[in-house]
């Protein structure tokens, strides 16, 4: 606030400047409300998907683990089992909320087996233990865009909280009180005036008797 006295001017132009804050501060608690909805719906994908990855891998290890008390450690190199394609995650941004957002457009289906050459024996097991590898490792290009996108999530939560503590904490205080000291001084003015005023009329009448 100036040093100099202030007018209705300054005081009509600073309770405007408020009503800007209040409404910058809602849309910015809008917005944090929208993110904090965003980041627990993408929590439970993560934590979804985590518990898909633990169940997968655990699939990996038995069936691998049975293929080699059936065939043997030495034995399992002379089987192979129905090669599949690495997917492609056809990874791609978007916007949300101003969040550049992570996409895959991931295979909904498994892939089609290859044929295997002839003459290789294919081993049950480790025809299992291939599905859930191609299972698991869909499972974790997911994770990955989910956890990417959880974070970006966290971080842009954060910095929205940030504004609108910043908004409520300190910018919006420090011009309730520059309000206030202007409509305390201009209600001293105003005394001031009116005293005058009284001064002045008393004078009059006393000069008029």
């Amino acid at each position: 606030m100036t040093q100099q006295s202030p007018s209705k001017t300054e005081l009509l132009e600073r309770r405007a400047e408020r009503e800007l804050v209040r409404e910058g501060k809602t849309v910015l608690e809008e917005r944090r409300d929208l993110l904090a909805q965003l980041m627990l719906e993408q929590i439970a994908i993560t934590e979804s998907l985590y518990r898909q990855r633990d169940r997968l891998f655990d699939q990996v290890r038995g069936q691998v683990r049975r293929a080699a008390m059936r065939h043997g450690l030495s034995g399992i190199e002379r089987h192979a089992s129905e090669a599949t394609t690495v997917p492609d995650p056809g990874w791609y941004r978007e916007n949300r909320l101003g969040i550049h957002w992570l996409g895959a457009k991931l295979p909904q289906t498994p892939a089609t087996p290859r044929v295997l050459p002839s003459g290789l024996d294919v081993s049950l097991e480790l025809a299992a233990a291939v599905a859930a590898l191609q299972e698991l490792l869909d499972k974790l290009l997911r994770l990955a865009q989910a956890e990417s996108n959880l974070s970006r999530l966290i971080d842009f939560f954060r910095r929205t909280q940030r504004r609108v503590n910043a908004l409520d904490h300190i910018i919006l205080p420090e011009i309730e009180r520059d309000i206030k000291d202007i409509e305390d001084i201009m209600d001293e003015m105003e005394r001031g005036d009116l005293v005058r005023s009284l001064l002045i009329k008393r004078a009059q009448d006393r000069d008029a008797g």
